[in-house]
């Protein structure tokens, strides 16, 4: 546990900074347990009422992260995380957005560079989610479940200051401007944590070769602030959670968007190994995906 003057301590840096890294906050044993617990799904489509993963491009991200074990819970609600967020948001806050994801090697996909202070909102007259960029201090705390040799996080140092000056999300034709900032965490072991303002400029390195990394994220938002995505919990990890933690985890209150991802069916297709067929079967499924209106994003 942390002491009150180490998370104080850290929360300063954030707020000079935009950023900070800890190491140590769980035990090795907990994060190989974690490991333990997401590897079969993280290698098992979601199709046809099993649970796995969803695809988007070279990213696999955990179908109902949060139901497949109190351990996971555990990552998201451990109390010096959640007391230093709150402290930086001025107030108690919740989790909006979550994800556990592993990221393949590509040499065409590319992150862009990015911040992530925006809501999405369902729009009923549209049948899409929206994003709406705020310029209201957030957090968002990723850690490495794997080692991570390359591809890792990148952060622009102090950008949470000026970038919110901007109605701007995507920040690539800007990278010249702001490159002597960029922050890499590269050769990085298990259990690297990043706590960041979401009003920081980041992205992962673009990597075309080496080990596949697997990552959490979590974004924390103000009471002020939309609920957001859904959280799935099992039920037989529901026994002893504290008011602290069904605080976060939002506890009878409504989501106010929809999980993230929703993948593209055609990368299920191509993921179960029909190769000489998927260039046809993308074309029609995308083709009846948006004729029925599934593609929302």
């Amino acid at each position: 546990m942390m002491t009150p003057e180490t998370i104080a301590r850290h929360v300063q840096t954030v707020r000079e900074q935009g950023f900070v890294e800890l190491h140590g906050i769980f035990s090795n044993e907990h994060l190989a347990r974690v490991a333990d617990i997401i590897e079969k799904p993280l290698n098992t489509p979601s199709i046809n009422g099993s649970k796995g993963y969803v695809r988007k491009n070279n990213i696999r991200f955990l179908f109902a992260t949060l139901s497949w074990g109190r351990e996971i819970i555990d990552l998201y609600t451990h109390p010096d995380i959640v007391l230093a967020i709150d402290r930086y948001n001025g107030g108690e806050s919740h989790l909006s957005n979550f994800r556990i994801y592993r990221t393949y090697p590509s040499g065409y996909e590319r992150m862009q560079w990015h911040v992530d202070n925006k809501i999405d909102i369902d729009d009923a007259k549209t049948g899409r989610i929206r994003h709406e960029l705020i310029k209201t201090p957030g957090i968002i705390f990723i850690m490495y479940l794997s080692d991570v040799q390359d591809g890792g996080f990148q952060i622009v140092r102090g950008s949470h200051r000026w970038s919110a000056k901007e109605e701007k999300e995507n920040w690539d034709d800007r990278e010249g401007q702001f490159a002597k900032d960029v922050v890499t965490f590269n050769d990085r072991p298990r259990g690297t944590a990043i706590i960041y303002d979401y009003r920081c400029i980041h992205r992962a390195k673009p990597y075309r070769g080496g080990q596949v990394r697997t990552s959490l994220f979590g974004q924390y938002s103000p009471a002020s602030l939309p609920i957001g995505e859904p959280i799935l919990l099992n039920a037989r990890d529901l026994d002893g959670l504290n008011d602290m933690q069904k605080r976060v985890l939002n506890f009878g209150k409504p989501p106010s968007s929809e999980n993230w991802p929703i993948g593209d069916p055609a990368e299920v297709v191509e993921d179960m190994g029909c190769g000489v067929l998927k260039g046809l079967v993308r074309f029609q499924i995308k083709k009846a995906a948006k004729f029925m209106g599934l593609r929302k994003k």
